[in-house]
């Protein structure tokens, strides 16, 4: 099966689903359900989704809400579909080239019972993601987030299970992967399946149950300083739908935590500096991040050093993405470097594109994405739409 494949299975996904779904018109944003709540564009929120701009990150830091605009009924969620092709090379001059749909994905948030509640929730009925071997991970019915938070004047507290650091969420990204930097996971320990191992490391980008504790201000004018504590949990939410997903995503949870998490950033609109500090008996993790616009460029930079099972590891990235005002917003491009030291694996350039289109109340994304990396270099292509 060619590199493309992906993108035919997943053109005939788009044709079926608004027909599965009764709906009259498609519909947009990372969470369309607002679009639709509040009649706006994606890019009222994005930049390109799903990457927040200023008043999207505002928006999200508000609860969800936007007190000045009018709103309408609708359903209350959204749904995100996409296929993927992976290509890596397998020897010989050869790759291996896998097309699939990886995701079937339900999203809904907002504010709920009370003005100063809020929930957000991301239900994967499909996920599968690639293995280095040619296999598929079949993880179908896990939560990507699943959480409420409660706020009170400087104050929140959210329970659930979420990504650990807020600075930066790589779920927003443009990109097909994650920065090494916040998804490589410092090694789980102890006894148990492997699994239950596994569900003991730690990366700032991994989700986890967790209670975290957040106090937020306003500093310098505009800007807004954030700190918090959280206690991430061994474990996983999951309503696994496959025989394999009830092997790699069934409910796991542990009442000892991984460690503690302390993360603190200052934002003004796009540009922030902050960091963020993971601790436990025999591991630590320590970063500092920073993150900037001007104009349609826009970069982030990650520094720091992790140690685990003995071994000191410093690790960095630095990434930069521009979007075109030519192509009216709907083309992004961007690139990373990465490294991590220590892992005898040389540094990786990482270029990808994004397209999205019509950008009205729904869209529609190609993203292409090749890793550039002695020994692992790789190609990826996803195709889907939010709606």
């Amino acid at each position: 099966m060619g590199p493309f494949a992906a993108l035919r299975v997943t053109g005939l996904t788009l044709a079926i689903i608004p027909l599965l779904t009764g709906a009259t018109r498609p519909l947009d944003a990372e969470i369309p359900y607002f679009a639709r709540k509040y009649r706006v564009a994606c890019a009222q929120c994005h930049v390109a989704p799903p990457k927040l701009n200023a008043f999207g990150e505002a928006f999200f830091a508000n609860g969800y809400a936007m007190p000045e605009l009018r709103t309408t009924g609708t359903w209350p969620f959204a749904l995100w579909v996409s296929g993927r092709s992976d290509s890596r090379p397998q020897g010989a001059g050869e790759d291996d080239v896998r097309a699939y749909l990886n995701r079937i994905e339900l999203i809904s948030g907002g504010r709920v019972v009370a003005p100063w509640l809020s929930y957000f929730v991301e239900w994967r009925p499909l996920s599968k993601e690639g293995r280095s071997d040619g296999t598929l991970r079949d993880r179908s019915g896990r939560f990507e987030d699943l959480f409420v938070t409660a706020t009170a004047g400087q104050f929140d507290l959210t329970v659930g299970q979420f990504r650990q650091i807020a600075q930066v969420d790589v779920s927003r990204r443009i990109g097909v992967n994650e920065p090494l930097v916040l998804s490589t996971s410092l090694p789980g320990a102890g006894v148990g399946s492997a699994r239950e191992v596994s569900l003991r490391a730690f990366s700032p980008a991994g989700r986890s149950p967790s209670v975290r504790l957040g106090w937020s201000r306003p500093v310098l004018g505009d800007a807004r300083w954030s700190t918090a504590l959280a206690l991430p949990f061994p474990g996983e939410f999951s309503i696994p739908l496959t025989s394999a997903a009830k092997t790699e995503a069934s409910n796991e949870f542990e009442v000892n935590p991984k460690g503690v998490v302390l993360e603190s950033f200052i934002r003004r609109g796009l540009t922030s500096a902050g960091a963020h500090f993971f601790v436990d008996a025999d591991r630590y993790l320590a970063q500092a991040v920073a993150t900037g616009a001007r104009g349609q460029l826009h970069w982030t930079a990650v520094a720091g050093v992790a140690r685990s099972r003995g071994v000191t590891r410093g690790r960095w990235s630095v990434e930069g993405e521009y979007f075109p005002r030519l192509l009216g917003g709907h083309l992004g491009v961007g690139g990373r470097a990465e490294d991590q030291g220590g892992d005898a694996l040389e540094h990786a350039f990482v270029p990808y594109l994004n397209a999205h289109f019509p950008g009205t109340q729904y869209t529609i994304r190609l993203t292409l994405e090749r890793r550039i990396q002695r020994g692992l270099g790789a190609t990826f292509i996803e195709l889907g739409t939010v709606f």
